[in-house]
Order: structure tokens, then sequence, then C-alpha cells
């Protein structure tokens, strides 16, 4: 279990690590992005789902890791029931506020969903390898991603996409610094 317990907590780390900045470049290229996967007809709603949606990946990769570690110390059982809670508010999120606020509620719900499951799967993975440093794992990477999400949103009506390469090396630098 303490060998499970370090690599558990890589791996979050190493999500995260890279979840992060994709989010933050993803945020700021969706248009473009939008515009050359799907076209202009696509846009502006494209672009705004796709900054919204793009912040649920860092916790749903965290989300898949920990599944597979719960199933790894035999917690599948407990799995379902967390997933029938994160379905139902997903479902009752979107019924609700769907009709009034669009697609945008239902990007907003998923990332939401992501968190409901997070809680309690975070609690089994406590219970089943002690406490985990939560913060620990987290805060690194995002000190980093916020100096880069403000790098780029003031270089970006400038340079435009050039800024992700700076906000991404603003990201390495301030990332290393701190570690």
């Amino acid at each position: 279990r303490a060998a499970l317990k370090r690599t558990y907590t890589l791996g979050v780390k190493l999500l995260v690590v890279i979840a992060l900045p994709l989010a933050v470049a993803f945020t700021f290229m969706a248009e473009t992005l939008t515009l050359i996967l799907g076209g202009e007809e696509y846009l502006p709603v494209g672009a705004i789902a796709l900054q919204l949606m793009i912040w649920s990946i860092p916790i749903g990769w965290i989300n898949s890791l920990t599944q597979y570690a719960l199933i790894a110390v035999d917690l599948q059982r407990r799995i379902t029931g967390v997933f029938a809670v994160a379905v139902t508010f997903n479902i009752v999120s979107n019924l609700l506020l769907i009709p009034q606020y669009s697609y945008q509620a239902a990007a907003i719900t998923t990332i939401f969903s992501e968190m409901v499951l997070l809680v309690p799967f975070a609690m089994l993975m406590q219970s089943a390898l002690g406490k985990l440093d939560w913060a620990g794992m987290i805060w690194k990477p995002a000190a980093s991603a916020a100096l880069m999400f403000a790098a780029c949103g003031v270089l970006w009506p400038g340079i435009s996409v050039l800024s992700i390469f700076v906000g991404g090396g603003v990201y390495v630098v301030v990332l290393l610094a701190l570690s």
C-alpha cells in the first residue's frame, strides 16, 4: 500500500502538471481551434463550449487514475455508488439549468459532476492508503498555471497564439522554481 500511495501521488502530480497548462492553452486557443476543426458556423458557441469544458480535464484525469487505484485496492463495489450519485447530480443539474443557460450549463455541470466524483473518490483513497496531501499534489502546478493564464491574458491581444508559448515558458519556469 505504501508503494501504491507513492505511485498514486506521483500519478496525480504528473496528470495535473500536464492537464492544467493544456486547459489554459485550450482556453485561449478555443476560437482558433473551433474555426480550424469545425468552421466559422460553429463560432462563437463552439469556442465558448470548449473554453468551459476543457476545465473538466484536470479533475477528470485525476478521477480516472483514482478509479483504477480504487479497483487495485478492491474497492470497486464502492465506486458504483459514487458513480450513481454523480450521474444523478449530472442529470438533475442539466434538467434544471440547461433550459435557462443552454450549453454553458451543460459544460459547467460536467465540471461539477467531476468534482462530485472526486470528493468521495478522495475519501475512499484516504481510507485505503492513509492521509493524502492533496494540496501538496496540486498547488505548484495550479500556481504555475495561474501565472501562465495571466501571461497569456496580457499577451493574447497583441501576439495571439505566440502568447501560448510565452505562457508555457512562464509555466515551466515557475513550476521549476517552486520545485
